[in-house]
């Protein structure tokens, strides 16, 4: 069980983390210039839309578990629990490549 003082260093580790990956991902261009549009994707290099950041922010979450799944193979105790990490990890790590690299071949089409 998490003591009152862990409590709120994790919460405050979660909302920098948060906070750090919206910035990262374009929060302020999709806040300024961002057009309200019917697409969710506009393909454009300049304007971006709330929800591309939001994926955004998901695709990098997904990073930084796979890589914690890599660390964590590092650490496990049987060659089977580490065979098993480092197979999450690396499944992990490639979909959110896969879905980084598409949004960014819509994004360079327009």
């Amino acid at each position: 069980m998490l003591t009152g003082s862990s409590k709120y260093l994790t919460l405050a580790t979660v909302l920098y983390l948060v906070a750090f990956f919206a910035f990262a991902s374009g929060l302020v261009n999709s806040i300024i210039e961002g057009a309200p549009s019917r697409e969710f994707i506009i393909p454009s290099r300049s304007i971006q839309t709330i929800g591309e950041t939001i994926v955004i922010v998901m695709i990098l979450f997904m990073g930084m578990f796979g890589a914690y799944l890599l660390y964590n193979s590092g650490k496990a105790a049987s060659s089977k629990s580490q065979w098993a990490f480092l197979t999450g990890g690396f499944t992990v790590l490639t979909i959110a490549l896969i879905v980084g690299f598409s949004i960014v071949k819509i994004k360079i089409a327009g």
